[in-house]
This record gives C-alpha cells, structure tokens and sequence, in this order.
C-alpha cells in the first residue's frame, strides 16, 4: 500500500508552503512491494506540482515494473505536454502509460497480464485536480477523512 500526504502550511507572508512526505508498506500478506510513488512540489510540466501514486497488481507478473513503468510514463508525458487543461494532461498521460504497459505485456510473456492502479493528483490556483484508474485512493484529510476518488474495481 503506497500512500502520500500533501501538508500546505501559512507562512507568516501569508502563502502557502507545501510538504509532501510519502511511504509505501508491503502489508501483511504480500511477499513483495508492487507500490511505486513519485511527489514534485515543483512544476512538471505546465503543472505546478505533481503527486502519483501506482499500486502493481497483486497476484499478476510484473506488477511492480507495471507501476513503475506507469509513474515513469507519466512525468514523462506531463512534463512534454503543452497543454492547458489540466485534466486533458493527466487524462492523455493515463491513455498513454495504459498503451505502453499494454504493448510492454503484449511483447514479453513473462510480463502477460500485468497492471497497475493509479491516482494523479495535482494542485493548481488552490484547487485539487484528480484523475484515477483502479481501487487506488485518494483521501482528503481535515476535519473528516473524506474519500476523493472513485474505485473502478472488476
């Protein structure tokens, strides 16, 4: 299980100040870590920051390469996009990792069958942005822990 915390703090200027710490754990029952994170409080991209989160696929080949590859795939994309939207970005950069796993699985059979969840999540002008694929989640934590992403569980 991978997990981040984003901490914004007032300065006594009067801005924010980010800290992002984040830890993945293997639980109980797995023999392996298939968590892969990435934390940026600095821009990637037209994005002012960038937090991702992958879990590999339990159970499947290569899951721990799948969220990797995911989380590699997507600062890659995100940092050459150009585009506005930012959930145009995310989204294209999704569409993307999904294809290059997809292919990556399809020419190694030791790598047939693998996946990955994932979260992106991005602050821009103050406000969360999120896109997500998978049971991976995304919590907003304050006075009340509220769940922000939906699963897309099989």
């Amino acid at each position: 299980m991978g997990f981040y915390a984003v901490t914004l703090k007032k300065k006594k200027s009067g801005q924010n100040m980010r800290k992002t710490v984040s830890k993945t754990d293997i639980g109980l029952t797995r023999k392996l870590n298939q968590d892969y994170v990435f934390t940026a409080d600095m821009p990637v991209g037209k994005l002012e920051n960038l937090y991702l989160v992958a879990d590999g696929m339990g159970g499947h080949r290569a899951g721990g390469f799948a969220s990797k590859y995911a989380v590699e795939t997507m600062v890659e994309e995100i940092s050459a996009n150009k585009e506005d939207d930012v959930l145009s970005v995310l989204k294209q950069a999704i569409v993307v990792a999904n294809y290059k796993i997809r292919k990556k699985a399809a020419e190694d059979s030791a790598m047939a069958g693998m996946g990955t969840t994932l979260v992106a999540a991005t602050i821009q002008d103050g406000i969360l942005k999120v896109a997500n694929v998978g049971d991976s989640r995304l919590y907003l934590v304050n006075s009340r822990i509220q769940q922000i992403t939906v699963d897309h569980s099989l």
